[in-house]
């Protein structure tokens, strides 16, 4: 009984790798099949790719690209080169065979335009043609007429015929290229020269043709789909007979403990095993040129052997029953009750997630770039629904339950929206009627940024307000202040232009000559400084940038202003750098903002008082600071002094416009500069940076 059972056990085992390996044997027998397979296609897609007109036009197209791409052509070789390779697919197909291609061309006297070789490193000559496995000469006459001569080549009957196809769609058409202008927005066609007094030598070698044709991609689909198919066919043999192989009477019954894995695990082995062959089936294939080895030997065994064993686990439905296989196969079955607890648990985790999930949406900044929360909203959503799919039937039941429950939970969510959305449409109401102090005392959730943006729009109106107000003012004051300043000369011209009349005595009418003289200039110094600011407030002014020396500059324009100075009684201390300090201005302009700064403090400085002049450069820009004591009081506004009419003595007896300080910030402005005044006590402080 013993000997007997010994041999059963060995004959289980013999018929166990008999069921492997003689499928491997199969499948490795099948190699050199693929192979032949695979090399006929090859063949067939390089002959089609050969023969093509697709292929043959390409030649022609290297033509106009080479004769349009010779120095001293009439286009442009920079703008045609860009054009072909932005907007031409003919310039794609001459890039792709150009690697693999030598050629020559010649003018009419034979000479060499342009040549160039290939990875082959052979020069490609008229007499060499017929060691090419691939030799064309394509020749243009004087009036671009193509002639094509096929040299040498394995199809050349078939490539001639078709290439009388291509030469006469080509002589009927214009070869011109589509371009995008960006600047008009619009296409136009650039029209391509077409080659004359020119012969092209196109040659390939073997290995150059080859591989250009491999370069159009994988040709072995038909092979692969025959070894998928193969694959299939042998993994349900050996399926089939891990089930029925047990049924013999030789069998030997004895439960093994291999067999003995669960459901789980010989699920998850199996399509593992499926996954890494689909992935790397076609490497299997191609990898030893039709001669198999002994590693396809190993990885073929193990394909069917896990392919047995795995049906052999499954089979013990059949002998065990369905419920005993459940219940002692199945991790799932027999460990149910901590299934269910750790489901329990995550129910409750579940929902204490969704509730977070709908505050966290509540929460969102609307101001912030919110990719990332859209991102994790989304993928939820992908996750719920890829696992709800996964079900089938059952799952379309799931979707149900999960639409009804989405849209139950964004109804409410909409309705808080509302609810917030109407509270802040009642705020903006009440400014829009003009009540600036309202306040929104609730919760805005997801609109509570709205609610800051609000209360900077109730400032920002209370402050327009007053900027609306003041603007009034100083207009106000603008027109009283040109009003007086135009009309005291002017009466006085009137005045003395009367006594002139009457006067008799010649000293007295030398007398009010001088006064209508003075008058007049003043008036005339009025009326061009007015009009001087309104240009430069206007931007109207043109400025004749130069680089100026700015140190320079200014004592130029202090020794011109000695003679005031010296009437003023003022010293003038002045702290000059070592270095120059050059800056991109305007002299003339920049000649006046130091000419009115210097009359600014001749006029308005304290007699026998010290004025401080720094010039300076700091972190590239020219800096002039002047500081002066006051002789009245500073009481204005450093921010309104430099408005136009605007003066720092109130009572305006002084003979200058006004308009000076505004002057000098328009021109300071104009020139990218940055003009400041400030105040300390009677201290007058001026800052210019260029």
């Amino acid at each position: 009984m013993g000997t007997k059972l010994k041999s059963s056990r060995k004959l289980t085992i013999i018929l166990i790798i008999m069921s492997v390996v003689i499928p491997a044997f199969f499948m490795m027998n099948q190699y050199w099949n693929w192979y032949t397979i695979s090399e006929a296609e090859v063949e067939n897609e390089g002959h089609s790719i050969v023969v093509s007109e697709d292929f043959l036009r390409t030649f022609l197209d290297a033509g106009y690209i080479l004769y349009n791409l010779e120095p001293g052509g009439d286009n442009d070789q920079e703008e045609v080169k860009q054009v072909l390779k932005e907007n031409s697919g003919e310039m794609t197909a001459y890039e792709r065979i150009y690697p693999f291609l030598d050629y020559r061309v010649k003018d009419k006297n034979g000479k060499d335009v342009a040549k160039s070789t290939a990875d082959s490193e052979r020069t490609v000559t008229e007499n060499n043609l017929s060691s090419f496995a691939l030799g064309m000469v394509i020749t243009y006459d004087e009036y671009g007429e193509i002639d094509v001569q096929i040299k040498e080549g394995e199809f050349k009957s078939e490539q001639s015929v078709a290439f009388r196809e291509v030469i006469s769609e080509y002589e009927a058409s214009e070869w011109g290229i589509e371009s995008y202008v960006e600047e008009t927005g619009e296409w136009e066609t650039i029209q391509l020269e077409k080659p004359r007094n020119r012969t092209y030598l196109y040659g390939m070698t073997e290995e150059n043709l080859q591989s250009y044709i491999d370069s159009y991609g994988y040709t072995g689909y038909e092979a692969f789909q025959s070894i998928t198919n193969l694959v299939i066919i042998m993994v349900l043999a050996v399926a089939a007979l891990a089930w029925l192989l047990p049924a013999l009477p030789v069998w030997y019954h004895a439960e093994m403990r291999i067999l003995k894995a669960p459901l789980e695990v010989t699920a998850l082995v199996f399509i593992v095993m499926i996954e890494i062959l689909g992935e790397n089936l076609w490497r299997i294939a191609e990898r030893s040129m039709g001669l198999p080895d002994i590693l396809d030997f190993l990885i073929w065994s193990i394909v069917f052997a896990v392919t047995f064993w795995a049906a052999a686990c499954l089979r013990q439905v059949y002998t065990l029953g369905v419920g005993t296989y459940l219940r002692e196969r199945t991790w799932c079955v027999r460990y149910w009750q901590y299934i269910r607890r750790a489901w329990v648990l995550i129910v409750e985790k579940v929902k204490g997630w969704i509730h977070h999930c709908y505050h966290f949406i509540d929460r969102i900044d609307l101001r912030e770039k919110n990719n990332r929360t859209i991102f994790k909203i989304v993928a939820v959503n992908f996750i719920v629904l890829a696992l709800l799919c996964t079900l089938w039937v059952g799952g379309i039941f799931l979707l149900v339950i999960y639409s009804a429950a989405l849209f139950w939970l964004l109804q409410k969510y909409f309705h808080e929206l509302q609810e917030k959305y109407r509270v802040l449409l009642k705020a903006t109401g009440e400014i829009a009627k003009g009540n600036l102090d309202v306040e929104i005392t609730e919760d805005l959730g997801i609109f509570s940024p709205f609610k800051q943006e609000i209360q900077k729009i109730q400032t920002g109106f209370k402050k327009a307000v007053d900027e609306e107000v003041k603007s009034q003012r100083m207009k106000t004051e603008l027109i009283t202040n040109v009003s007086h300043d135009l009309k005291t000369p002017l009466t006085a011209i009137i005045t003395y232009v009367n006594l002139l009349k009457d006067e008799k005595d010649e000293e007295k009418r030398k007398d009010y000559v001088a006064v209508l003289e003075r008058k007049s200039l003043r008036l005339k110094v009025l009326i061009e400084d007015l009009f001087e600011v309104s240009k430069a407030s206007s931007k109207n002014v043109t400025l004749n940038i130069v680089d100026v020396d700015v140190v320079n500059l200014f004592k130029q324009v202090k020794l011109e202003m000695e003679d005031k100075i010296a009437e003023a009684d003022l010293d003038f201390r002045c702290a000059y750098p070592e270095e120059k300090v050059n800056a991109l201005l305007d002299s003339q302009k920049t000649y006046r903002v130091f000419e009115n700064l210097l009359v600014n403090i001749v006029k308005y400085a304290m007699p026998h008082t010290r004025v401080y002049i720094e010039i300076a450069k700091e972190e590239g820009e020219a800096v002039v600071r002047m500081k002066n004591v006051s002789a009245a009081e500073l009481d204005f506004n450093t921010d309104e002094i430099t408005e136009r009419f605007v003066r720092g003595d109130a009572s305006r007896n002084t003979e200058r416009s006004g308009l000076g300080l505004a002057i000098v910030k328009s021109f300071v402005e104009l020139q990218k500069g940055k003009f400041r005044i400030e105040t300390e006590a009677d201290l007058f402080k001026v800052e210019v940076r260029f």
